[in-house]
């Protein structure tokens, strides 16, 4: 089966999940740590296109990766940040995604582009940022050729059964992504039980398949909205916002929301075990191929 080096999808799943928010927080951390970060938006919405300041339709709005597959052409990226370009989506990446379902080798063709820009040394990870599940063809192809998949969560009964049918459909699905886990995303700090129920529901669903991670994020409705107007990832929001006096707040009517700096060392903490957790598989999967070799 065939594998994009070095990249991790983020998602599955429905609409509202999260899955914006974390693939850009993650590629936002991993670059200013001086990780090189392309971020591939798959989503005709092209919601992670914004959350970084980029306007899609004064990129392409989605051709630049239409056209790589489509016709061949190198695939063009949009610096969006030192150490982070992305490539763009639009209203042309759904031209692509029903240009996809109607060919045999959308595989070869969809992983080729990304193949090509990991081997010129440009890039140490892609991060893919999937439409909602059943959408697109392009989250089903992300899917099939990504080497790592992190999938975000919250809790409730539905998102819970979301996680099930993940299970199940990983054991059947051609491909040899690796789970590194699920994300549990916009739980209430101060609702420590819901915390607990919500991780021993996550880690009976995926016994056997993987663990959550330890970090929570915690819901902080007003910190991200305010972010995003800002045009800042929530780490650049609360490094500036540390710089500003109480004096300079009340004189300015700037409200700062009081859980900024918690919800950014949550995501400092999350990159960090997803980091964790790609070196702990990389080196699995390289004992297993001695292993394999040896015999």
């Amino acid at each position: 089966m065939r594998t994009i080096p070095s990249s991790i999808v983020i998602g599955i799943g429905k609409g509202g999940s999260c899955k914006t928010t974390l693939a850009t927080q993650l590629s936002g951390i991993w670059s200013s740590e001086g990780k090189r970060i392309l971020l591939a938006d798959l989503d005709v919405q092209a919601s992670a296109t914004k959350v970084v300041g980029l306007d899609p339709r004064a990129h392409g709005d989605g051709r630049h990766l239409m056209d790589a597959v489509m016709y061949g052409d190198d695939l063009v990226t949009v610096p969006a940040r030192e150490n982070l370009e992305v490539v763009v989506a639009g209203r042309h990446t759904k031209t692509l995604s029903h240009h996809l379902v109607t060919i045999d080798n959308g595989i070869d063709v969809f992983a080729y582009p990304f193949e090509k820009l990991m081997a010129s040394g440009r890039f140490d990870r892609i991060v893919f940022d999937l439409p909602p599940s059943g959408s697109s063809r392009l989250a089903d192809l992300a899917m099939q050729t990504g080497k790592y998949l992190v999938v975000p969560t919250s809790s409730g009964v539905d998102n819970i059964d979301g996680l099930r049918v993940l299970a199940e459909e990983l054991e059947t699905l051609e491909s040899d992504i690796v789970l590194l886990g699920v994300v549990m995303m916009k739980i209430l700090a101060s609702a420590p039980r819901k915390r607990v129920e919500t991780r021993a529901e996550v880690a009976d669903v995926l016994a056997g398949v993987a663990d959550p991670f330890q970090t929570i994020i915690r819901e902080a409705g007003a910190a991200y909205d305010d972010s995003r107007r800002a045009g800042l990832f929530l780490h650049e929001y609360a490094e500036w916002a540390s710089t500003v006096s109480v004096s300079d707040q009340i004189s300015s009517r700037i409200k700062i929301p009081a859980n900024l700096a918690d919800l950014a060392r949550e995501f400092y903490e999350l990159a960090d075990e997803v980091d964790d957790r790609i070196a702990l598989a990389e080196r699995l999967l390289a004992e297993a191929e001695a292993a394999e070799a040896g015999r």
